[in-house]
């Protein structure tokens, strides 16, 4: 596991989402309970973009075919999809996104 750092984070409020592409994978990141979450980006489904999504909550809907995986575990709480998403531990330090990624 490698710690990245994305600097000048624009972060995004509670309830949106934003991407970064961190050690050549594209990362969703987003803001529940006032705690950062991110998660691969690409649906385990069809691989639709996650960052268009919506948050419901401590979900993530795809918005291709609703979709909802848990963004604190990456767990599919409904179909179509089958297999979780990978998640990273998340956090800002001084406005630079920091990332656990394993290499």
């Amino acid at each position: 596991m490698r710690t990245h750092r994305v600097p000048d984070f624009d972060a995004p409020v509670e309830g949106e989402l934003t991407s970064v592409t961190v050690a050549g994978r594209a990362v969703t990141v987003t803001v529940a309970g006032g705690e950062f979450y991110a998660f691969d980006d690409t649906c385990t489904h069809l691989q639709c973009s996650l960052v268009d999504g919506e948050v419901e909550g401590r979900s993530v809907v795809c918005p291709c075919h609703s979709g909802t995986f848990d963004v604190t575990t990456g767990m599919v709480i409904s179909g179509p999809p089958k297999i979780a998403l990978r998640t990273y531990p998340a956090r800002l330090v001084g406005g630079a996104l920091e990332l656990d990624v394993a290499e």
